[in-house]
């Protein structure tokens, strides 16, 4: 009887998973999240007395990294936003990342970025500004081909400027990922997948793929046989528990009142704030916390959301942080109160005379790249850059056309080099004005006041649209995969 139990709900949960993929992860459902937890620790194996950090290589733990105590680990909270980068999506995200960080730094956030609609202006300023732009393929598709990652990475570098050894993480739109992907992302040089989905049971902190996944299992990618490949790490993405115990894991704030939303996630917060210390993730997509005419008023839950952050950036040791900041930390763990001393986290503006193309407001006039961007306007595609513009809208097959500008003429923008940053190229000048490691930054930090667990540090803190039917589209199917799931649980 428990084996055909256990092949009813993983049936269900796959059948449904696949059928419904473009409910983009919303809600986890009950069959799965049981079969996760009966499989997790009966299909992953990894031998800690082989497997080391001094390697290159984490198993899978819900206790934090190299022996730390969880009072001495920092409680790392990554906010992460999926899709197209447009302008008001963009004020959504800056007003959720309004927060401090104890050093007196920015809190930062990952955005995984896919190519329809967005505006290669705004990739560049939010790389620029210290976060991190990670791909989420060309056409925004599930179990996406080499083809689909890459041509997302060579327009984010080629037209956003991020350099191609920043462009490090991945998250598989519909959260719909395979071996096959995993594989893909190994093979093209990635560094992180963010795809998969941790309840209780198996929320463990970003781990090496040396021994496989310990997410996910009941779909099988745990199972003997399936991969395992050396240095590419898995972070988790971490799921809040409603009023019903139904895992809900991106947009939580679809799933219920502010209010309620506010209470799951404080309750899932304190779990891992009161133990292991384990990342806790807040995933959206904008679009649904941006108003959009003929639309209910997504206001109130914008609001109750960025309430939420404002209370969790008020405890004590917590930090939010890209992704790859929280590898950075994951690859040489330091306590709480050595943090912010961390190259990695300190913030910083270069110092520049003059506005040059790159994502800042170097001349401090209230204005980023004043004047200095390009229009590319293809009829129904129209984006920004500091680069050139290509001659046709690119596609999934050409991703970078011919440019409209040819080399050397008049109006013409230099590519981004491997060996320059884009805070400090000049596309227009065709310079990197910072060919030392003495270059003149000026320190960002602000004060802070607190000083609970050794974070308090002094003002030097650093240093030492697109489519509106879509949004109610994504409501109806998570309101369906909702009762689906219920319903499946009557079957179990």
């Amino acid at each position: 009887m428990r084996f055909h139990r256990t092949t009813i709900a993983t049936a269900i949960a796959t059948f449904v998973s696949l059928t419904f993929a473009q409910s983009e992860g919303n809600t986890m459902l009950p069959g799965a999240a049981a079969a996760a937890a009966a499989s997790s620790a009966s299909t992953y194996s990894c031998d800690t007395n082989v497997c080391k950090l001094a390697n290159g290589c984490v198993c899978a733990s819900k206790n934090p990294p190299n022996g730390l105590s969880p009072s001495d680990t920092p409680q790392f909270v990554t906010v992460t936003f999926d899709d197209s980068i447009q302008p008001q999506l963009y004020k959504t995200a800056k007003r959720m990342l309004n927060v401090t960080n104890p050093n007196g730094c920015s809190g930062r956030g990952t955005w995984y970025v896919s190519m329809q609609y967005t505006d290669f202006s705004l990739v560049q300023q939010w790389y620029s500004s210290g976060n991190e732009i990670a791909d989420h393929t060309f056409s925004h598709v599930g179990t996406p081909s080499d083809q689909e990652i890459m041509s997302c990475k060579e327009m984010l570098n080629t037209y956003g400027g991020v350099p191609n050894g920043k462009i490090q993480g991945f998250r598989a739109p519909f959260l719909n990922y395979t071996k096959e992907t995993l594989n893909h992302l190994s093979k093209l040089g990635f560094l992180y997948d963010s795809s998969s989905s941790a309840l209780q049971d198996d929320a463990y902190w970003p781990y090496t793929l040396d021994y496989g996944m310990a997410n996910d299992c009941w779909t099988g990618i745990c199972g003997a046989g399936q991969t395992k490949l050396p240095g590419l790490w898995e972070i988790p993405m971490y799921a809040v528990l409603d009023n019903i115990s139904t895992p809900q894991l991106m947009d939580v704030y679809i799933s219920g009142q502010p209010e309620d939303v506010t209470k799951w996630s404080l309750d899932t917060f304190n779990k891992h704030y009161n133990g292991g210390r384990q990342p806790f993730g807040i995933y959206v997509h904008p679009t649904h916390l941006t108003g959009y005419p003929g639309l209910p008023d997504p206001a109130p839950k914008l609001d109750g959301l960025v309430s939420l952050i404002k209370t969790l950036s008020e405890k004590p040791d917590v930090w939010f942080v890209t992704n790859q900041q929280l590898l950075q930390w994951m690859k040489n763990p330091v306590k709480a109160s050595e943090l912010g001393k961390q190259d990695y986290m300190r913030c910083e503006q270069p110092v520049i005379a003059k506005e040059i193309c790159n994502g800042l407001d170097d001349d401090n006039n209230g204005n980023v790249d004043d004047g200095l961007l390009n229009s590319c306007n293809f009829g129904t595609t129209t984006f920004n850059t500091c680069f050139n513009c290509p001659s046709t809208a690119p596609t999934l097959d050409t991703p970078k056309p011919a440019n409209t500008a040819q080399a050397g003429s008049a109006g013409f923008r230099y590519p981004l080099p491997n060996d320059c940053d884009t805070k400090w190229w000049d596309p227009i000048g065709n310079a990197c004005l910072c060919t030392s490691t003495e270059c003149q930054y000026k320190d960002t930090a602000v004060p802070v006041n607190r000083t609970a667990g050794g974070n308090g540090v002094a003002s030097n803190g650093s240093g030492s649209s697109s489519d509106a039917n879509s949004i109610l589209n994504n409501q109806l199917e998570n309101v369906f995969l909702i009762t689906v799931a219920l319903v499946a649980t009557l079957f179990l």
